[in-house]
Protein backbone atom coordinates (compact mmCIF):
# COMPACT_ATOMS: atom_id res chain seq x y z
CA UNK A 1 0.00 0.00 0.00
CA UNK A 2 1.59 3.57 -1.06
CA UNK A 3 2.12 6.48 1.51
CA UNK A 4 -0.44 8.28 2.68
CA UNK A 5 -0.78 11.94 1.35
CA UNK A 6 -2.24 13.45 4.41
CA UNK A 7 -1.90 13.70 8.16
CA UNK A 8 -4.81 13.82 10.61
CA UNK A 9 -2.78 15.47 13.01
CA UNK A 10 -4.02 18.86 13.35
CA UNK A 11 -7.53 17.96 12.87
CA UNK A 12 -7.46 15.25 15.69
CA UNK A 13 -6.23 18.31 17.65
CA UNK A 14 -8.77 20.59 16.84
CA UNK A 15 -11.43 18.07 17.45
CA UNK A 16 -9.83 17.35 21.07
CA UNK A 17 -11.11 13.12 20.20
CA UNK A 18 -13.95 13.81 18.72
CA UNK A 19 -14.60 11.31 16.41
CA UNK A 20 -17.59 12.46 14.79
CA UNK A 21 -16.33 15.68 14.40
CA UNK A 22 -13.56 14.71 12.52
CA UNK A 23 -16.10 12.15 10.38
CA UNK A 24 -17.94 15.50 9.78
CA UNK A 25 -14.62 17.55 8.54
CA UNK A 26 -13.82 14.68 6.26
CA UNK A 27 -16.85 14.28 4.72
CA UNK A 28 -17.01 18.24 3.97
CA UNK A 29 -13.58 18.02 2.97
CA UNK A 30 -14.40 15.25 0.32
CA UNK A 31 -17.55 16.96 -0.82
CA UNK A 32 -15.91 20.79 -1.28
CA UNK A 33 -12.09 19.74 -2.83
CA UNK A 34 -14.19 16.91 -5.16
CA UNK A 35 -16.08 20.21 -6.38
CA UNK A 36 -13.38 22.70 -6.13
CA UNK A 37 -11.59 20.68 -8.65
CA UNK A 38 -14.41 20.33 -11.44
CA UNK A 39 -14.47 24.05 -11.10
CA UNK A 40 -10.83 24.60 -11.31
CA UNK A 41 -11.03 22.04 -14.22
CA UNK A 42 -13.72 24.50 -15.90
CA UNK A 43 -11.82 27.48 -15.19
CA UNK A 44 -8.56 26.13 -16.82
CA UNK A 45 -10.51 25.16 -19.87
CA UNK A 46 -11.24 28.96 -20.38
CA UNK A 47 -8.23 30.09 -18.98
CA UNK A 48 -9.52 31.70 -15.81
CA UNK A 49 -6.83 31.80 -14.09
CA UNK A 50 -8.08 34.59 -11.47
CA UNK A 51 -10.68 32.32 -10.62
CA UNK A 52 -8.47 29.12 -10.24
CA UNK A 53 -5.88 31.57 -8.37
CA UNK A 54 -9.23 31.99 -5.78
CA UNK A 55 -9.77 28.26 -5.63
CA UNK A 56 -6.43 27.23 -4.76
CA UNK A 57 -6.40 29.62 -1.63
CA UNK A 58 -9.14 27.93 -0.58
CA UNK A 59 -7.70 24.49 -0.70
CA UNK A 60 -4.30 25.82 0.55
CA UNK A 61 -6.15 25.62 3.70
CA UNK A 62 -8.20 22.79 3.38
CA UNK A 63 -5.00 20.72 2.48
CA UNK A 64 -3.62 22.49 5.98
CA UNK A 65 -6.11 21.03 8.07
CA UNK A 66 -5.42 17.77 6.26
CA UNK A 67 -1.12 17.76 6.78
CA UNK A 68 -1.81 17.84 2.80
CA UNK A 69 1.27 19.67 3.08
CA UNK A 70 2.84 18.86 -0.75
CA UNK A 71 -1.51 19.82 -1.97
CA UNK A 72 -0.76 22.69 0.45
CA UNK A 73 2.48 23.79 -1.13
CA UNK A 74 1.30 23.56 -4.34
CA UNK A 75 -2.17 25.73 -3.92
CA UNK A 76 -0.47 28.43 -2.54
CA UNK A 77 2.53 29.14 -5.77
CA UNK A 78 -0.47 28.44 -7.85
CA UNK A 79 -2.11 31.43 -6.21
CA UNK A 80 1.19 33.85 -5.60
CA UNK A 81 2.15 32.80 -9.42
CA UNK A 82 -1.36 34.16 -10.59
CA UNK A 83 -2.34 36.84 -8.40
CA UNK A 84 1.05 38.40 -7.07
CA UNK A 85 3.68 37.84 -9.30
CA UNK A 86 1.58 37.87 -12.58
CA UNK A 87 3.57 34.89 -14.07
CA UNK A 88 1.67 32.12 -15.70
CA UNK A 89 4.24 30.35 -17.00
CA UNK A 90 4.06 26.92 -15.61
CA UNK A 91 0.26 27.65 -14.07
CA UNK A 92 -1.30 25.06 -16.28
CA UNK A 93 0.84 22.13 -15.73
CA UNK A 94 0.79 22.86 -11.75
CA UNK A 95 -3.09 22.78 -12.12
CA UNK A 96 -3.35 19.44 -13.35
CA UNK A 97 -1.20 18.21 -11.08
CA UNK A 98 -3.50 20.00 -8.41
CA UNK A 99 -6.49 18.60 -9.75
CA UNK A 100 -4.68 15.29 -10.07
CA UNK A 101 -3.10 14.79 -6.72
CA UNK A 102 -6.49 16.54 -5.08
CA UNK A 103 -8.14 13.35 -6.57
CA UNK A 104 -5.82 11.00 -5.01
CA UNK A 105 -6.37 12.50 -1.93
CA UNK A 106 -9.95 12.16 -2.10
CA UNK A 107 -10.11 8.67 -3.22
CA UNK A 108 -7.57 8.03 -0.66
CA UNK A 109 -9.84 9.26 2.06
CA UNK A 110 -12.88 7.89 0.40
CA UNK A 111 -10.93 4.87 0.54
CA UNK A 112 -9.67 4.83 4.11
CA UNK A 113 -12.45 5.77 5.78
CA UNK A 114 -15.45 3.96 3.76
CA UNK A 115 -17.38 6.82 3.11
CA UNK A 116 -19.42 5.20 0.49
CA UNK A 117 -19.67 2.21 2.50
CA UNK A 118 -23.52 1.09 3.26
CA UNK A 119 -23.88 0.43 7.10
Amino acid sequence: MGTKVYNLKKLEEIAHGNQGFIRDMLVTFVENVSDDIVGIQSCKSIENWTAIAETAHKLASNFAYLGATKLQTLAVDIEKSVLIERNLTGVAEKTDKLCNDGILLVNQLKKDFCFMCDN
